[in-house]
């Protein structure tokens, strides 16, 4: 399946992969394309840098939907029907944002958000944002203002935390006897059993005497709040699982030619096999392309293997100086050592060939004379991966 056909029928498409091979760029051009094709587009990071607002010249992103004018769209070439917005996860706004939308009343909010084990206790998911981040796609989905959601994810050691951070929290609450031991309904089902060599009632008790009674009462008074979102907590895991593993959604994987990434990518594709997450495509980014043919260099150098020294004396310029030749000679070892790297990457994607991708899936781009940091980048790199497929 071709990148636009995925960008024109799926809804959710999320970019994965290691670090520093260009998820970002990837996320954003992908999002200009979805606008050309006249999708409702919007494209959701989780890399709190700024590479993303600018590569789409917005001066800033948030947590808010932010909306690119049609002139970056116009700029880049990529103007059509559709819209374009960007965001950046804000886990400790998605955390309240939780909280605000599930809670089953007012006073339970505002309970839960005043209490200071809440306050303490949010750092930890803040820190590791997945859950958020599959919080905030579970909202911008249901919510229904855009034909096509991009998610750039955190580097490939979170991809897969990424993916099953629905299933770990529910698992977390359905199995942690603290928790129990804080609410009502977990201490009846509780009742009569020992813990740690205890009776439930003489652990609490050695708990108050430890952590202070004023302490276990803020606990007892936000787990007893939190325990009306539980369920809530399962439907939308639930849904999110349904979600990430139906027609609706794609990913797509991007490495470079480098071996760790290549071997990350080959990870991942076998963990979206054994999970049942479909894959729509492979962008092998930044790679070292070549167009000399080996006949060209070995015919200037005489027929010989073509090497440095000798391809500089075959030089016949006016004015050479001994001083430009040896220059030209360090010009053309680069070049040379270039040529490897080119050879090295083109065994690197002839090795993905038993990955047993769709025809067309698989996207080489090359690498670009400059850091995809603005719209002109930007601009470059869509226009390559445009032609890429394979």
């Amino acid at each position: 399946m071709s990148l636009s056909r995925l960008l024109l029928e799926k809804r959710v498409v999320i970019c994965c992969g290691s670090g520093g091979v260009g998820k970002t760029t990837t996320a954003a051009a992908l999002g200009l394309r979805g606008a050309a094709l006249g999708r409702k587009t919007l494209v959701l990071t989780i890399d709190p840098a700024r590479r993303l607002a600018d590569a789409l010249g917005i001066p800033a992103l948030d947590h808010r939907p932010t909306r690119v004018p049609q002139t970056t769209l116009r700029a880049a070439g990529r103007a059509g029907r559709g819209m374009l917005d960007a965001m950046v996860l804000d886990a400790k706004i998605a955390l309240d944002d939780v909280v605000r939308r599930h809670a089953p009343s007012e006073r339970v909010r505002d309970t839960i958000l005043a209490n200071p084990l809440y306050r303490f206790g949010s750092r930890a998911l803040i820190e590791s944002p997945e859950y958020l981040a599959m919080e905030t796609l579970n909202t911008l989905e249901a919510e229904g203002s855009w034909e096509l959601l991009i998610v750039d994810t955190p580097p490939t050691r979170h991809a897969l935390d990424f993916f099953s951070a629905p299933r770990r929290m529910v698992e977390f609450l359905e199995h942690n006897r603290f928790l129990a031991l804080m609410t009502p309904r977990g201490k009846y089902a509780l009742r009569g059993q020992r813990i740690v060599g205890m009776s439930v009632g003489m652990l609490l008790r050695v708990i108050a005497r430890v952590t202070g009674s004023q302490l276990l009462e803020a606990a007892r008074e936000f787990f007893t709040a939190f325990e009306g979102m539980f369920e809530g907590f399962r439907e939308r895991a639930a849904r999110l699982e349904t979600l990430l593993r139906s027609e609706a959604t794609s990913t797509v994987i991007v490495t470079s030619p480098e071996p760790h990434a290549i071997s990350e990518a080959r990870v991942l594709l076998a963990s979206f096999a054994a999970e049942g997450i479909p894959v729509g495509g492979l962008i092998v980014n930044r790679v070292a392309t070549d167009p000399v043919p080996d006949g060209a260099l070995r015919a200037w150098a005489g027929g010989a293997k073509p090497t440095a020294k000798r391809l500089a004396g075959k030089l016949a310029l006016p004015g050479l100086t001994p001083g430009d030749r040896d220059r030209a000679e360090a010009m053309i070892e680069n070049y040379l050592l270039y040529r490897r790297m080119a050879g090295r990457d083109r065994e690197a994607i002839r090795g993905l060939g038993d990955l047993g991708l769709a025809p067309g899936a698989l996207y080489v781009v090359p690498e670009l004379e400059d850091e995809v940091v603005r719209l002109e980048g930007l601009r470059k790199f869509l226009r390559h991966l445009g032609r890429a497929g394979r």
